[in-house]
């Protein structure tokens, strides 16, 4: 087979060229670290590395939204145990205030620390986070989450957010409620269960109270209709000398059969009532309607209680008591929200970790693929400066080859 000089020269510069392309990649790997400089290099390791880095780019997002999250949670829990601290200290001062030595000057002094709570705890419930958004209005969390208008003629504290909660993406398939809605903590918190006696027939006298108020509050729970009235009525009935029976007037319903003596009390589902009369009297009471009030109110109502100047000792006793009910209720409510707050913690942690580990197996996954074993490259290069220098040297060998070196 003929070879001409132009294909001789072509083959032998070929040759030197693709000896200077491998020399430059391993040159390139070992520069980089890199062993994949293209996807040609190894389609489906290339492949892998772009899903692995996809993976640890998204652990990465992940990895912010903890944080984020974990700071909001921790925000919130500081705002709530603060306002749980003011409260449990008002509570302090309802109670001293029900000493029968508190004067009048000493419960002008009580109100005045007490109103100061209030519009400590007011301006609490109106905390915002670093972004400036009010953190218990919900999905309103531009404007405050509460109001003030003392000219109201019924709760002059009210809720204005709503009942919206945002959550936060932690995991592929983990989303965490990052904010309590002010309507959860403090808006739908109970007042004091009450009843009533609505009528009685034949009796010489009759009365109700509230001896049990956990008590009570269970049999309110359980008993009250929302839709129809009449079955919140109950009818106390003496059908003989030693009993009196209780049942429902909507439903017609015996409830229960209790022991009875005329004048002397008796208690039922933590009501206690005190009845003279006859076989056949009858005696009716009326659950009233649950009412919701935060916490600010609740302050405010009593504050407005211990400044009246006209306020009896009975209607005083009510109050204090209204007061207190509703005080341990907005505490349970607030102590609700910060176990939720530390749940919620409990689980970002906990993902957050997970998510370490991921990152850290994937990262590993990824080097193993992609990176460059350098005791493998450099005696590559070795191999390839070898191939190079003999081509270069075969090139200008048979380049310089002439029929007159022959001839001389």
């Amino acid at each position: 087979m003929r070879i001409s000089t132009g294909q001789l020269y072509d083959r032998s510069i070929q040759s030197v060229l693709e000896n200077q392309g491998d020399l430059s990649d391993i040159q390139q790997q070992l520069s980089s670290g890199k062993r994949i400089l293209r996807p040609s290099d190894d389609p489906v390791g290339a492949a892998q590395v772009v899903r692995l880095t996809e993976e640890i780019d998204l652990i990465e997002q992940y990895k912010k939204n903890s944080n984020l999250l974990t700071n909001s949670l921790e925000q919130e829990e500081t705002v709530l145990r603060s306002i749980n601290d003011a409260v449990n200290r008002a509570r302090v001062l309802m109670v001293q205030s029900g000493n029968g030595i508190v004067g009048e000057q000493d419960r002008d002094a009580i109100s005045i620390e007490i109103g100061q709570i209030r519009d400590q705890v007011f301006d609490l419930m109106n905390a915002r986070n670093p972004a400036g958004e009010y953190i218990f209005a919900g999905f309103e969390s531009a404007a405050p989450a509460f109001s003030f208008n003392p000219s109201a003629s019924g709760n002059k504290y009210s809720f204005e957010g709503d009942a919206g909660v945002n959550k936060i993406q932690i995991s592929d398939t983990v989303r965490v409620q990052v904010n309590n809605s002010g309507k959860e903590v403090f808006e739908d918190v109970l007042t004091r269960s009450k009843a009533t006696i609505s009528g009685s027939v034949g009796v010489t006298s009759a009365s109700l109270d509230i001896a049990q108020q956990a008590s009570f509050d269970k049999f309110h729970r359980e008993n009250f209709d929302a839709v129809t009235a009449a079955n919140n009525q109950f009818r106390v009935t003496i059908i003989s000398a030693t009993q009196a029976q209780i049942s429902n007037v909507g439903t017609g319903a015996i409830i229960d059969t209790k022991e009875f003596t005329s004048g002397t009390p008796f208690s039922f589902n933590g009501l206690s009532f005190d009845i003279e009369g006859s076989v056949g009297n009858t005696v009716d009471f009326a659950l009233a309607d649950p009412v919701k009030q935060n916490i600010a109110e609740t302050l405010n109502n009593f504050v407005n209680a211990l400044s009246s100047p006209s306020i009896s000792d009975g209607a005083f006793q009510d109050a204090l008591t209204d007061a207190l009910e509703a005080t341990d209720n907005s505490l349970a409510s607030i102590a609700s929200g910060i176990s939720q707050l530390g749940g919620r913690g409990n689980i970002t942690d906990a993902v957050l970790a997970s998510n370490l580990d991921l990152e850290i197996a994937n990262k590993t996954a990824r080097s193993n693929i992609e990176e460059v074993d350098y005791a493998e490259a450099v005696s590559e290069l070795s191999r390839q400066e070898a191939a190079l220098q003999a081509a270069q040297a075969t090139f200008s060998r048979v380049t310089g080859t002439s029929l007159f070196d022959f001839i001389r």
